[in-house]
């Protein structure tokens, strides 16, 4: 049994507050509804809990891999004939994480108290995000919610590959940048104060250091006495930073940044633009509406410059224009991809061309990955080369000016 506080309105119009006991939301709403109440707002009441498990589960994310499974077994199971909640008790002893298993619990009791899945799925935002419930929802209107969960399964499994393609264009630069950084540490902290002792016998601390030395000598004794200001301060800034750049504001910093840097800006691009066409494609094929699956998308874009051009673009077609002139208007997006979709609503096959853009864009991505690796491989290792050189040379200096001296 669970405890439920709910506001109500008695046949005189008072309102009252009350708690009660019941298995569901639903049968409490009932149950007052045959007392003569009217119910206003009703919620469970929840103990305060110190669990581990419950302080684990904040901090656990439900990722789209999860969903990708989720939505392909539950395509299969409602496929198979098996009713909603059927499927969703499958689907539940099928998951393996405890978060996720116990919201797809609370899914499953409401829809057995009578509410349909969508507006399950929309009480769970940290699983279920606006795309995926308004998906189901059009489902659930057409009566097709095996093909519309297969969509999603296949929109994910696309989404993840995305995913993959950027970050593995991340990840050499930035292991090699924090190899050569370690690489650079090690030799401030550990060889140059060897070499500066050894100098420091060798002359009796008389002896006049070349000025590359000294300042070497210099950078590494001030990094061993004050290293915390040198790592845990741009540390703490880099965290700032990225919790930032999560924030209303720092998508407005850094976004129109990023969208026009040099290298890395193009890429940013096309991403964005592949996950609009890909999730405005998926929801136009699954009969959502063209101003839901808009503003459904924007979310999706993960780039506040592009975002803003999508709400632009749902704006003019409320006042009756076309998808593709406001969208050629607001220059964000390529004239091919306004001249695409401009074939497509002419043609009425707007999802069609949408996902032939998508599909561009993913090759597109590739080859720009790619040309990323071969340009930024170069540069670093003569970056890390020159600083390491740098520092080597430093050390030995003091010497070939010895042998100078002999010679």
């Amino acid at each position: 049994m669970k405890t439920y506080v709910y506001v109500a309105r008695d046949s005189a119009g008072n309102t009252i507050k009350n708690t009660v006991e019941s298995d569901s939301q639903h049968s409490v709403i009932e149950s007052l509804g045959q007392e003569g109440y009217y119910v206003l707002r009703i919620y469970e009441k929840k103990a305060f809990n110190w669990s581990p498990w419950d302080i684990v589960d904040r901090f656990t994310k439900v990722g789209l891999k999860l969903l990708t499974i989720f939505s392909r077994q539950m395509a299969l199971l409602i496929n198979a004939g098996l009713t909603l909640s059927e499927a969703l008790d499958t689907a539940e002893e099928q998951t393996a994480q405890r978060k996720f298993q116990q919201i797809i619990h609370k899914v499953r009791v409401d829809v057995q108290s009578g509410i349909t899945l969508a507006q399950s799925m929309r009480k769970h935002p940290s699983a279920f995000s606006d795309f995926f419930v308004s998906m189901v929802h059009a489902g659930e209107i057409g009566g097709v919610l095996d093909k519309i969960l297969d969509r999603i399964a296949i929109f994910y499994e696309n989404e993840l590959a995305l995913r993959r393609k950027v970050q593995s264009a991340m990840v050499y630069p930035i292991l090699v940048t924090v190899v050569s950084i370690g690489i650079s540490l090690f030799m401030l902290v550990y060889i140059v104060p060897q070499f500066a002792e050894f100098y420091k016998d060798f002359s009796g601390g008389e002896a006049q250091l070349p000025e590359l030395t000294q300042t070497m000598m210099d950078i590494s004794e001030e990094f061993r006495y004050n290293w915390y200001w040198y790592t845990v301060v741009p540390l703490a800034a880099l965290v700032i930073i990225y919790k930032f750049r999560g924030t209303k504001w720092g998508h407005r910093v850094f976004d129109p940044i990023i969208i026009r840097m040099p290298l890395f800006g193009p890429l940013a691009k096309k991403v964005a633009i592949t996950r609009f066409s890909r999730t405005l494609g998926t929801l136009q094929e699954s009969g959502v509406p063209l101003i839901e699956a808009l503003e459904v998308t924007r979310d999706t874009a993960h780039n506040l410059v592009v975002a803003n051009a999508i709400d632009y673009t749902r704006e003019r077609i409320r006042e009756g224009e076309t998808i593709s002139a406001p969208m050629r208007r607001t220059r964000v997006f390529p004239p091919m991809v306004t001249n695409l979709i401009s074939v497509g609503e002419d043609a009425g096959n707007l999802e069609e061309m949408l996902y032939k853009l998508s599909d561009y864009y993913d090759i597109e991505i590739d080859a720009t990955i790619s040309a990323l690796a071969s340009l930024i491989e170069p540069i670093l290792i003569v970056v890390i080369g020159g600083v390491i050189g740098v520092i080597v040379v430093s050390l030995y200096l003091p010497i070939f000016n010895l042998v100078n001296i002999i010679n």
